[in-house]
């Protein structure tokens, strides 16, 4: 569940929450192509939104009788538009949990090529494309730009024509991808942390330092994928 206490006792979520939260006030909107519910874990219902604030999800909340008593209701600004689906969505709805990835019958778009947006998903696509025209500079994480992605590129190419400014963290960045979409913008590569405790700590301080150092009223988007 997503507000289920039970989260907080995972390192990598707690890792995930301390990282995204203190970016939230640079962003205006988070994209993934990532099927898990690693962002809302980390975020909870009371930090995102998938386009509308106030949605209501199926299924409980962190106890088990809060489905009646509590629904579970988004009440985040921060947009978070999952591009390829999730393993918590199907064609009927919206839920608290993940079990839809287990039954078969989530909502995802398979890693394959593509050349025009998922109809099933034309809401969470427009999300995306209000997100990259709100945006200037884009913060990317593990994303590998592949050439087969071609309905994705395209879209990144066409909503975000303001991108001025590209951040890849990434231990093998394809830059020359990156600046096949956005030709004009600032490409700044960030190798990723490999030690835990003071290592990431330094490194979290160096990209605020990024961040912080970027051009004045710059609005930034993750795209957060890996």
């Amino acid at each position: 569940m997503i507000d289920e206490h039970r989260k907080d006792d995972r390192p990598g979520v707690l890792l995930a929450r301390d990282f995204l939260v203190g970016l939230l006030p640079s962003l205006s909107g988070i994209l993934t192509t990532n099927y898990d519910l690693l962002v809302e874990y980390a975020l909870g219902t009371k930090r995102f939104n998938y386009g509308e604030r106030g949605e209501q999800l199926t299924g409980r909340g962190p106890y088990p009788v809060s489905q009646w008593l509590n629904p579970v209701v988004l009440q985040g600004t921060m947009p978070l538009a999952k591009m390829h689906g999730s393993i918590s969505w199907d064609l009927q709805g919206r839920y608290t949990d993940g079990r839809r990835g287990i039954t078969g019958n989530a909502l995802i778009v398979a890693p394959t090529p593509e050349k025009a947006r998922p109809p099933a998903l034309a809401g969470v696509w427009d999300l995306a494309s209000q997100i990259l025209q709100e945006s200037t500079s884009l913060l990317v994480f593990g994303f590998a730009f592949n050439p087969y992605d071609t309905g994705l590129l395209e879209h990144l190419k066409k909503y975000g024509c303001h991108i001025k400014e590209v951040v890849v963290v990434d231990k093998s960045p394809k830059l020359d991808r990156v600046t096949q979409v956005w030709p004009g913008a600032r490409v700044v590569p960030l190798t990723p942390p490999f030690e835990e405790g003071t290592g990431q700590r330094n490194w979290c301080a160096k990209l605020a330092d990024l961040l912080a150092g970027s051009s004045n009223g710059a609005q930034w988007t993750s795209l957060a994928v890996g």
